[in-house]
């Protein structure tokens, strides 16, 4: 058993909601409701840039942060991500890859005239983590401009376009780089295998570097930003007894003291701080319910409503008078709201649902709690249709997270609410190897993958039958990513259990993933599986491919050509080898997309795929 906070909760009384007005979502309708990823505040507190695909693409839109009609800014097939203006508000910065092969680009919009330019014309080269110069006269950032799969920290002067590499990656990769506030320091996190990082400050006068936390084999600590004083840096770490994530302050000195500033029973990160005043945003994660709070470094603070559902960023205004947040909910997608510090008042700028679609037509999921084989409690979600009677008919939906280090949230999933608008009860486990619940079970995956994780998911399906609404004939298991090589896992492992499984963008072989994938995934692999020639019989042993003679229920296989993660070559192989067996098996390859699908149209068709061969396979036949 491993020692959660998921410990300290109950489930909620599982019931079906009782909805004169229900009816099966159009799809169509549904994945044209906007989606909204990043924003970010013009420097004289007037608008919000926000990440949207409001067209089908990601682009960057501008809009009044009083509310108002908001204006596209980029125009792209690619999808952008959204950076920060420059202090001077000349430019914004964004970055753009091409069919989603995560080496992006960067771009500077021109503010006035509303030009852009790629100011880094590299080919296959990652670039992350870009700030501002104070003065707005040089970007930083980390980028694999050298060797593939290291990331030193560049600086990029914009009026020469000079990039030179002023600290070294030799003794760790660099991510989470934040200038102090007189321009003078960068605080940066080191990591050798993005699972444990270390803090360091380079002084840009004597190109010196403090480490103010080590790099370990323990814990993670990422840089957020600088006090006013430019003498303490904020950092999310889990470095200690409690192995959570809490905020901390470092002094700039060898080997600092972490001094704790929100450490609890919940994992908590830092959102932002506020540039006028000495206080934070931050948030807690209460079993993927997400609470925001703004708090001084006396440790007076206050929560921002609405309290519940997920907060995917948060931004102080330049004047520190306002916070800008994207929120979301189980049953409403993400939208802005600004939050007026003074008059504690919350006013909503964004407004995402289209087509006569209204809260009422989804619904909220249930927090549920269940034990594991071994007792560990496994905290998760479950979606129960609307209308329906307990009378063990119904079909079913284990609905994995990727990652494994992710979370499913009380957030908005349109496919989610399509499938139970549809009559399928959906559950959604936060299985050990997930986020938010401590290092501890964050790690428990470490040389177990594809075994804990999956009997925990053999769990969800025990507890599903408790339920009183399921046929345990029609369970089907679906995931995207880690989610898509435990449904490979599952279906070879246990194939006892599932009618169907749907599997999105997957890893199936160990050894062909490892060798074909990015190299800084790569050393998350080795991290979490060993060596691939001393663990041979691990990494067989947690390769489906091997195992698909095994497989009775239909297969869905969905992936991008351009995948980096899990590289298309996976998909294709498990389909030959599924194919062997004699089941049913359905492949839909995205020339034009990456690790997961970011166009509109293949949001929309891969899912209409999936509904179909579930109902096929799992439900009741409709009419198309």
């Amino acid at each position: 058993m491993i020692p959660t906070p998921a410990s300290k909760l109950a489930s909620d009384a599982i019931n079906s909601p009782s909805s004169p007005t229900n009816r099966p979502l159009d799809i169509d309708t549904l994945y044209y409701t906007r989606s909204i990823y990043a924003l970010r505040w013009s420097v004289d507190n007037e608008h919000l840039y926000f990440e949207t695909n409001i067209t089908g693409r990601y682009n960057i839109w501008r809009v009044p942060s009083t509310g108002g009609w908001p204006v596209q800014l980029t125009v792209n097939e690619e999808k952008t991500d959204l950076a920060d203006p420059s202090p001077d508000g000349l430019h914004l910065l964004y970055s753009q890859d091409y069919q989603g092969d995560e080496k992006p680009n960067l771009y500077l919009l021109d503010l006035t005239e509303y030009q852009t330019r790629n100011i880094t014309n590299t080919n296959k080269r990652g670039h992350r983590d870009m700030k501002w110069s104070p003065d707005s006269r040089s970007l930083v950032y980390a980028a694999e401009r050298d060797i593939p799969g290291t990331y030193p920290i560049f600086q990029h002067d914009l009026a020469t376009g000079t990039v030179k590499k002023i600290i070294s990656s030799e003794t760790g990769d660099c991510e989470a780089v934040e200038f102090s506030p007189d321009g003078k320091k960068l605080a940066f996190s080191r990591t050798r295998n993005y699972q444990y990082s270390g803090v360091s400050v380079h002084d840009l006068e004597t190109r010196s570097e403090t480490i103010l936390a080590p790099i370990d084999d323990r814990a993670t600590n990422i840089v957020g930003g600088w006090t006013r004083d430019n003498r303490r840096v904020y950092v999310t770490s889990n470095a200690n007894d409690k192995g959570m994530e809490a905020v901390a302050l470092l002094d700039i000195k060898e080997n600092a003291e972490f001094q704790w500033l929100t450490l609890q029973d919940w994992d908590s990160q830092l959102a932002d701080v506020s540039p006028t005043e000495d206080k934070y945003a931050y948030i807690v994660n209460e079993a993927g319910n997400i609470h925001l709070y703004i708090r001084d470094l006396k440790g007076e603070q206050e929560e921002i409503p609405p309290g519940h559902g997920v907060i995917r960023g948060a931004r102080f205004s330049p004047d520190g008078k306002q916070l800008a947040i994207i929120h979301g909910s189980g049953d409403s997608p993400h939208e802005i709201w600004v939050y007026d510090l003074k008059q504690r008042t919350l006013k909503q700028i964004t407004y995402s649902l289209v087509g006569g679609l209204n809260q009422d037509n989804f619904v909220q999921p249930h927090l549920i709690v269940y034990p594991a084989q071994d007792q560990t409690p496994i905290s998760g979600f479950l979606y129960v249709p609307a209308n329906i009677k307990p009378d063990r008919s119904h079909p079913a939906i284990v609905y994995v997270h990727g990652g494994p280090q992710w979370q499913h949230f009380n957030s908005w999933y349109p496919n989610i609410q399509h499938l139970t608008s549809l009559g399928y009860l959906v559950i959604a486990p936060n299985y050990r190897g997930s986020t938010g619940f401590g290092r501890e079970y964050m790690e428990s995956l470490r040389k177990d993958a594809g075994r804990g994780d999956l009997n925990d998911l053999v769990s969800a399906v025990d507890y599903l039958k408790t339920t009183g609404y399921v046929d345990p004939k029609k369970i089907a298991i679906m995931g995207g990513s880690w989610g898509g090589y435990l449904t490979l896992m599952g279906l070879t492992k246990t194939p006892e259990i599932w009618a169907a499984g749907v599997s999105i963008v997957p890893l199936a072989n160990w050894f062909t993933a490892h060798m074909n994938e990015d190299p800084v995934l790569q050393k998350n692999d080795e991290w979490l599986m060993g060596n691939p020639v001393q663990d041979r019989e691990l990494w067989h042993d947690r390769s489906p491919l091997f195992f698909a003679d095994r497989i009775r229920a239909p297969l869905l296989l969905l992936a991008g050509q351009n995948d980096i993660r899990c590289p298309v070559e996976e998909t294709q192989q498990m389909a030959e080898a599924a194919r062997k067996n004699g089941v049913t098996v359905e492949v839909k390859i995205y020339e034009n997309e990456g690790h997961g699908f970011v166009r509109r149209e293949n949001e929309i068709d891969a899912f209409k795929r999936a509904t179909r061969f579930l109902d096929t396979h799992v439900g009741q036949k409709r009419s198309a």
